[in-house]
Formats: structure tokens, sequence, C-alpha cells
């Protein structure tokens, strides 16, 4: 019956390896064609299929997302979403 626990193991470590590497990335304050975004993505990955969308980072980066949504809202006095301009 070794078999059974290492099965469970195997199963639980794989639900939870992509959880811990989308968590790694920490998510960043963007703004995006005028307007505020917070992803877990990096700059590449932004300009990444959005061709010569103007996109720039405007403020910093969390390792939990409900954080910088709400910096968001406490420095930028607005919401995600918001309008935003690149300098």
């Amino acid at each position: 019956m070794v078999k059974r626990p290492l099965v469970v193991l195997s199963a639980l470590l794989c639900g939870i390896a992509p959880v811990a590497w989308a968590q790694s990335t920490p998510a960043v304050v963007y703004c995006v064609n005028n307007r505020i975004m917070v992803e877990r993505a990096t700059m590449s990955q932004m300009q990444s299929g959005r061709g010569h969308s103007e996109i720039c980072i405007i403020g910093p980066s969390f390792d939990f997302q409900p954080d910088g949504v709400t910096w968001v809202r406490q420095n930028l006095r607005s919401d995600v979403g918001g309008s935003c301009r690149c300098r």
C-alpha cells in the first residue's frame, strides 16, 4: 500500500506547483493604453500580443495581487480600469 500515498502526494504536488509558480511572479501596477491594470506578468509578457500599445509601470510590485489593487485606490485615488498616463 505504499503506492497509494505516493499517488496522492504526486497529485497534490502537481496541483500546487502551478499555483506556486504563478504566485512567484509579482503583481505589478501598469498603465496600459491609458488604463490602470494590476497584473502578474512581466513587462515583456504585457507587451507580447499587444502590438504598439503604450505600456508603463506606474507603481510598485506586490506578492499579493489584491494589495496592488488597494495601493491603486489609496495612492492613485482611482480603481483598476481607471485612467492613467505614461510619461
